[in-house]
């Protein structure tokens, strides 16, 4: 029993227990973000058949979604269904850390972890496809083309929307991430889980994007916007 008051009393274990690595940050940690946009990719040699294969249980979904609006019952039931272009996006997060062990006691056995700069680049990339029925520089082409970047052009403020929030949120995963001590001879593993935990932490949000790509775009492909598109040209 004396031997654990002695223990418990050190000097060490004192300082350990007196609270975590954020207290001994003297620095703030430089942080960048930027959004990096491809040039949009256009594809136009596939004809509606497959593109209405592709997305046919997406035009299914719209279809029940939108049954009870008069344009859709005034083309009765029986109405074929054909995609005639189709907008495709994708976000890759990339990370790039330094790092720097501090000691956490006077004593030199614990460590903190800290990352000195962190730089996150959002990549974004967008596909336009057009069924190659649509003769490049007609009417119909120029409808569908117009109607296709109305989709690119909500996906890219997804995209910077939740870019801005991945950069709202870093500082309090930083803080999560660096509150603990480690071994002296742990430093170099602490790195490595950190800069995993936070590439991971930062991935969740790329995941987010395809719901929400969803949910904006959904207010794009409206009955009356279908409708609009197929009359431009008659």
């Amino acid at each position: 029993m004396m031997a654990l008051k002695i223990l418990l009393a050190s000097p060490l274990l004192l300082d350990v227990q007196g609270g975590g690595c954020l207290k001994h940050k003297n620095f703030q940690t430089v942080i960048n973000y930027s959004v990096e946009e491809a040039p949009v990719e256009f594809t136009f040699h596939y004809n509606r058949n497959v593109l209405t294969r592709r997305s046919k249980e997406r035009t299914a979904e719209w279809v029940k979604k939108n049954e009870g609006h008069a344009w859709l019952s005034g083309l009765g039931k029986e109405a074929k269904w054909h995609t005639e272009g189709v907008t495709k996006g994708s976000m890759r997060v990339e990370t790039k850390f330094k790092m720097v062990a501090k000691p956490y006691d006077k004593y030199g056995v614990y460590y903190c972890p800290y990352v000195t700069h962190l730089n996150v680049t959002v990549h974004y990339a967008s596909e336009i496809l057009i069924a190659k029925e649509h003769e490049e520089g007609s009417c119909s082409f120029a409808a569908v083309m117009e109607h296709e970047f109305k989709h690119h052009d909500v996906n890219r403020t997804v995209v910077k929307t939740l870019a801005k929030r991945m950069e709202a949120d870093t500082p309090k995963l930083l803080a999560f991430m660096e509150n603990r001590y480690v071994m002296r001879d742990d430093v170099q593993k602490a790195f490595q889980r950190m800069q995993q935990g936070i590439s991971d932490a930062l991935k969740v949000y790329g995941e987010e994007m395809s719901g929400r790509m969803d949910e904006f775009n959904s207010h794009v492909d409206t009955p009356e916007e279908y409708r609009a598109v197929g009359q431009k040209c008659k």
